[in-house]
């Protein structure tokens, strides 16, 4: 699908796993922020942008937008992830927040997961198994079942560009 780009930040490779996924699914391209160029953005109807939700921000979000707002299509969809279980995520006031800063209508998606320590750097294993023990984070969604609202909204905004 050339209509969509996935972009994603990822440290760790939690963040690009579901990016991964989303890219599957929609059958589209998948870049690495730092590899994205304004041609990349040019030529997409929707830009599906994902890093990892800390606190209320989501990483590299901030930076990309201000890098390419004007190379951007007219459907940013953005998505932070994290290990915090769903409820504990103020989505609405992180919607806003980015909302407020952008000229296009966006929409955010949290996606939860479980992290794969084994790919984690051993200051990052320690920190985020004392986080999951704090958090009782201990079952988590599928991914292609946490990411299938996003996945919806997608397919939405196409349908209504191709109309």
């Amino acid at each position: 699908m050339e209509q969509a780009l996935v972009v994603y930040a990822s440290e760790t490779g939690f963040t690009q796993r579901f990016a991964l996924g989303i890219a599957q699914a929609l059958h589209c391209e998948l870049i690495d922020v730092q590899f994205v160029t304004t041609a990349d953005l040019q030529k997409r109807k929707l830009i599906i942008y994902g890093g990892h939700l800390v606190g209320e921000k989501v990483l590299g979000l901030k930076a990309f937008y201000r890098e390419f707002h004007q190379s951007l299509p007219d459907q940013l969809i953005f998505f932070g992830s994290g290990i915090i279980r769903r409820e504990q995520v103020a989505i609405k006031q992180i919607k806003l927040q980015y909302q407020n800063r952008c000229v296009m209508p966006i929409d955010f998606y949290y996606l939860q997961g479980q992290p794969k320590l084994s790919q984690m750097n051993l200051f990052r294993r320690i920190q985020t198994s004392l986080a999951l023990k704090q958090l009782g984070a201990s079952h988590c969604p599928a991914i292609h079942e946490t990411i299938q609202p996003l996945l919806r909204a997608v397919m939405r905004l196409l349908d209504q560009a191709n109309l």
